[in-house]
């Protein structure tokens, strides 16, 4: 048995994972998040900010402690798109290293629609498994059957970086939604062109943007992901849940069951990315992992599996 730790500093959040894996196989884990939203407001000159790069700091010797108090045998931190992009990420990487003395692994679009891919179809079999990762930063697009990606690509079109780009109004207008879908056309064009031809057997969906949106189904008051995972979410139960979210204020989101506060003002672009890829796909409905990338960098990096 090996006890493992797995910090995603992700753009809108960072999440933890502690689990205990038996002979490549999961025997318990449990998640926790904190929404740190390390991205906020890079779209305006491509730099972390000071408080973000502080309240993350804190957020990982916050983790830390707590892998340490379970026993961790190994602690691994990777990032993905906020980091990946900043210009100043060699300064906040610097400072982790040594503030906390860990080495954060900042993946690459390819890497991180490989992980995703890893934890994703953990638990299914000889199917051509299609994965939709919407996270803060990125969206990616991965197709794979277990461990072989047939297709993957990472697209710079997340909850936060479309909500500061193109939501303008609460609630939100038709103009806006206009802008974002003129801006998603361009951004997926020739990744759905490459899918199209593709045999896709499943659709499954990870991330905050899809977990929230089966606890919205679900009508949970606290997240459980046993519940949450394997939740099939129909398109139309999505576009329907995409015009309530619209014809709100961030406010009146926040009596939403399911819905984090910390989450109410991004739910809405996240939701629409995944709307749309169903959309340009024809796929009907779409099955929603709880297993995603932190499960996949145990799988990748934990020398477990």
């Amino acid at each position: 048995m090996s006890k493992i730790a797995a910090i995603d500093l992700g753009t809108n959040s960072i999440r933890l994972m502690l689990c205990e894996v038996i002979g490549k196989q999961f025997k318990t884990k449990n998640k926790e998040v904190i929404t740190t939203r390390i991205g906020k407001d890079m779209g305006h000159n491509g730099l972390l900010t000071e408080r973000a790069m502080e309240k993350n700091i804190e957020a990982i010797k916050y983790f830390k402690k707590k892998a340490e108090e379970y026993g961790a045998e190994k602690i691994l931190i990777f990032a993905t798109s906020a980091i990946r992009d900043a210009a100043n990420k060699d300064v906040f990487l610097e400072r982790v290293k040594d503030e906390t003395g860990l080495d954060i692994m900042v993946l690459n679009g390819e890497e991180e629609a490989e992980v995703g891919m890893l934890g994703a179809s953990y638990g299914f079999d000889d199917e051509n498994l299609l994965v939709i990762d919407v996270g803060g930063g990125s969206t990616e697009l991965v197709l794979g059957l277990k461990d072989k990606i047939l297709y993957s690509t990472s697209i710079n079109a997340g909850a936060v970086r479309m909500t500061e780009k193109y939501i303008k109004s609460d609630p939100i207008q038709q103009s806006d939604i206009e802008e974002l879908e003129k801006s998603l056309d361009m951004l997926f064009s020739d990744a759905l062109n490459q899918l199209k031809g593709k045999k896709i057997d499943k659709v499954l969906a990870i991330g905050g943007t899809a977990t929230t949106a089966a606890s919205i189904f679900h009508e949970a008051v606290v997240y459980d992901w046993e519940l949450v995972h394997n939740t099939i979410l129909t398109k139309d139960f999505l576009d329907k849940l995409f015009e309530t979210l619209k014809s709100m204020s961030v406010k009146e989101r926040y009596n939403i069951k399911g819905l984090q506060k910390e989450r109410a003002d991004i739910i809405s672009a996240g939701i629409f990315i995944i709307i749309y890829v169903l959309e340009k796909l024809n796929i009907k409905q779409v099955i929603i992992s709880d297993n995603d990338n932190l499960e996949g960098i145990v799988i990748k990096y934990g020398e477990v599996f």
